[in-house]
């Protein structure tokens, strides 16, 4: 059973955000370029993942959870790209889309790929993340009084990644062989440990802990362009406010959905809460009457009164 399914993160829509409104001479222009084309390709392997979940049929009672991000006693954070729970074990699996041949350091724990065109880099040990999870998992369960075995795996999700033998006693595979992997630990894991009840109570616990992280933009929003841009022009022209509709100034086209775009950019650059002055000042609309008629018709949360009154963007 799905319980917690995987979303864009807080991250990529940044970028995304960046991609729209940074101005294409900024210097920094292609650094976010790039962070948000690994991103996508990320996230596109996760979901090819994902898709090889929903073919694999388990009658054993089970819960599958996405993107789980758990806090440890410590502070520190636990990001775990699927969690399998079951009554025989539970499964962390650890998701890479990584392009070239790789090979496994393990003195120095250290990832090395190498690319088509002889280029070398450096990744961070994906085996030393999931055994770090499942120390944490681990305590998190004998504090409750139940002993379970915590499994992990490396899955990756690009073909094109080749393995080298440094990785052949190593816990990674192809995202082809998660199904045969999995029957393998049923068979493997024969007794249940926790009850049906127990797992559902746990599961669910999970779902309460996580925290989704957000990522912080690293510069000064002021660089960035305010307003309704025009997605027919590649983001270039500012859209206008006129009897009820935005139109671009360019060409004149006609886009409500560009409002709702703009809006959900406002909270990335500044945060959920916005005013009357605040709105006017993004959207380049001077009327305080026609921006108030805007944001109740938005219905949004509001908080304080009159001048102190201020709307809370989800």
């Amino acid at each position: 059973m799905l319980l917690k399914k995987r979303g864009v993160s807080s991250k990529q829509l940044t970028l995304e955000m960046l991609e729209r409104r940074l101005p294409k001479s900024h210097p920094k222009t292609t650094y976010y370029q790039d962070m948000l084309n690994r991103t996508r390709a990320g996230y596109a392997g996760e979901q090819r993942v994902d898709r090889e979940w929903q073919s694999i049929y388990l009658e054993q009672t089970h819960y599958l959870l996405h993107d789980v991000a758990l806090k440890d006693e410590g502070g520190s954070i636990h990001q775990m790209d699927t969690l399998l729970m079951s009554q025989n074990f539970i499964l962390i699996v650890e998701i890479k889309n990584i392009v070239g041949c790789v090979e496994y350091m393990e003195d120095n724990h250290q990832f090395i790929r190498i690319t088509s065109d002889g280029r070398v880099d450096g990744f961070r040990n994906p085996f030393d993340q999931v055994k770090r999870h499942a120390r944490f998992l681990r305590r998190l369960f004998q504090m409750s009084g139940h002993h379970i075995s915590i499994e992990y795996i490396v899955i990756s999700a690009n073909p094109n990644m080749i393995m080298t033998s440094s990785l052949s006693a190593h816990p990674i595979i192809h995202v082809s062989g998660l199904a045969e992997k999995v029957e393998q630990l049923f068979k493997q894991h024969q007794q249940a440990y926790l009850s049906k009840e127990v797992l559902r109570e746990f599961s669910e616990q999970i779902l309460t802990m996580h925290k989704p992280t957000q990522w912080t933009l690293d510069m000064n929003v002021d660089e960035l362009k305010k307003g309704v841009l025009c997605s027919k022009c590649d983001y270039r022209f500012v859209m206008h406010y006129r009897q009820g509709k935005w139109r671009c100034k360019n060409c004149g086209g006609r886009d409500d959905q560009a409002f709702n775009n703009a809006l959900k950019d406002y909270r990335h650059m500044y945060g959920e809460f916005i005013s009357n002055s605040l709105f006017q000042d993004f959207f380049g609309i001077s009327c305080a009457k026609t921006v108030y008629k805007i944001l109740k018709s938005l219905q949004l949360q509001e908080v304080g009164a009159k001048k102190d009154r201020k709307y809370i963007i989800k």
